[in-house]
């Protein structure tokens, strides 16, 4: 069953960059997706540290339009919205687990139609350093990860917009959202840094960012959350319990 946008409110959601998708395009680091090909049946149950784990099955009538993921690659799916109200049976979008990646919307103008974008640049340097990893900079960019980031984005962005190809290219294409690091893990810093003034020490984050998206009444509902909690001194990874920290909704 699709997963609602509502509850991501209360459950974190443990988000698999598994099953394989078949592809429109493959041009490494740009990789593309119909919607119709990139339909998965879903199935949660309970995983460690409070999450709930999300198994994902490719299957050609299943309701979920999952958007793989793969380091320092940029993958999208270009999801015809008025398609998929005709024909029935999709109602959710799922991307896997964000950890410094960033997500971009194009919407086709004039219509519902929308390409979603899932960014990849770990070959900047270390997540979330440099000079070392430390929780306190997990909602920060260095100027080449941005880049970087936008350089993936524009790349594949030129594959839906180009004129050569079968249809539906060529799209005109407008971007209307984004989600990044900067964003969704603003929570999470504020968690460490209150633990620290509470006097932990070595404190450390675990955690992740969902994405989901639902469609209601021919229109993508997509929203994230942001789970997690702290390890410190005297509180190993057997005792962590991670709970939603934040949520938020991207324009469609």
């Amino acid at each position: 069953m699709a997963i609602t946008v509502a509850s991501l409110a209360g459950t974190p959601y443990e988000i698999p960059p598994t099953p394989a998708v078949p592809r429109v395009h493959t041009a490494p680091p740009v990789f593309a997706y119909g919607w119709n090909n990139a339909r998965v049946t879903v199935a949660t149950g309970p995983s460690t540290a409070g999450r709930t784990k999300v198994t994902l099955t490719l299957n050609a009538a299943g309701d979920t339009i999952f958007l793989p993921f793969q380091q320092n690659e940029v993958h999208s799916v270009f999801i015809d919205t008025a398609a998929i109200v005709a024909a029935g049976g999709v109602t959710g979008f799922l991307t896997p687990n964000l950890s410094g990646c960033r997500i971009y919307i194009d919407k086709v103008v004039g219509t519902n139609n929308l390409v979603i974008y899932h960014a990849n640049a770990l070959a900047t340097g270390p997540y979330p350093g440099p000079p070392t990893p430390n929780p306190l900079d997990m909602d920060k960019e260095t100027a080449a990860r941005a880049a970087a980031l936008d350089t993936q984005y524009r790349n594949s962005k030129a594959y839906w917009t180009a004129p050569a190809g079968p249809p539906p290219r060529p799209l005109n294409l407008t971007n209307v959202s984004g989600l990044g690091a900067t964003t969704y893990y603003t929570s999470a810093v504020r968690t460490v840094r209150n633990e620290q003034a509470a006097g932990r020490a070595n404190v450390d984050f675990l955690g992740g960012v969902s994405v989901v998206g639902e469609l209601v009444n021919g229109i993508w509902q997509i929203r994230w959350q942001t789970y997690g909690d702290c390890t410190y001194t005297g509180k190993t990874v057997a005792g962590v319990n991670m709970q939603v920290l934040t949520t938020g909704q991207l324009p469609t």
